[in-house]
C-alpha cells in the first residue's frame, strides 16, 4: 500500500523556525522555573542575564523575570520597580498571541508579529536600554528604569 505524497508530507511536523519560535519562547517561562527550583542567589532573584553578567549593562529586559514573578504573586508595585519595560512587553505579547489565536480560529493565517511591529519593539527596546545605562539617569528616571546597578 502506498501512500499519499501530500500525507507523508503532512506528518513531518514542525519546521524548523517553527521549532525554534516554540524554544525560543519557553527559555523565560524554564527561567522563572529554575529560579524558583533552585532557590535565590541574593535576595531580589538570581542574575539571569547573560549581558549584564558579562558587560555590567543592563539590557532592556533585565528584571523581567523577577517582574514576571512578582507580578504572578499579585504584587504590581514590585514588578514595574523591577522592570516596567518587560511588563510592557509581556502584555503586548499577550495581545499579540491573542490577535493571532483569533485569526486562526476565524481560519485565516497571519504572522505572529508584522515586520513593522518587531520594528517598533526593537527601537523600544533600543531606546529603553540605551536610556537606563546612561550616567545619572536614575537619579531622574529611578523608579522608571528598574532596579539600579
Amino acid at each position: 500500500m502506498t501512500e499519499d505524497p501530500e500525507v507523508i508530507e503532512g506528518r513531518r511536523g514542525l519546521t524548523a523556525v517553527q521549532r525554534t519560535a516554540v524554544v525560543a519562547s519557553s527559555l523565560p517561562g524554564v527561567a522563572l522555573v529554575a529560579s524558583q527550583v533552585l532557590g535565590r542567589a541574593v535576595p531580589s532573584g538570581p542574575d539571569l542575564c547573560l549581558v549584564h553578567r558579562l558587560t555590567g549593562y543592563w539590557c532592556p529586559l533585565c528584571g523581567g523575570t523577577r517582574a514576571a514573578h512578582a507580578l504572578v504573586h499579585g504584587d504590581l508595585h514590585a514588578a514595574i520597580g523591577y522592570n516596567p519595560f518587560a511588563l510592557l512587553v509581556l502584555l503586548a505579547g499577550a495581545a499579540v498571541l491573542g490577535r493571532w489565536l483569533l485569526h486562526r480560529r476565524a481560519g485565516r493565517t497571519r504572522p505572529l508579529v508584522s515586520v513593522q511591529e518587531a520594528a517598533v519593539l526593537a527601537a523600544a527596546a533600543a531606546v529603553f536600554a540605551v536610556v537606563r545605562n546612561l550616567p545619572g539617569m536614575w537619579v531622574h528616571l529611578g523608579p522608571l528604569l528598574g532596579p539600579a546597578g
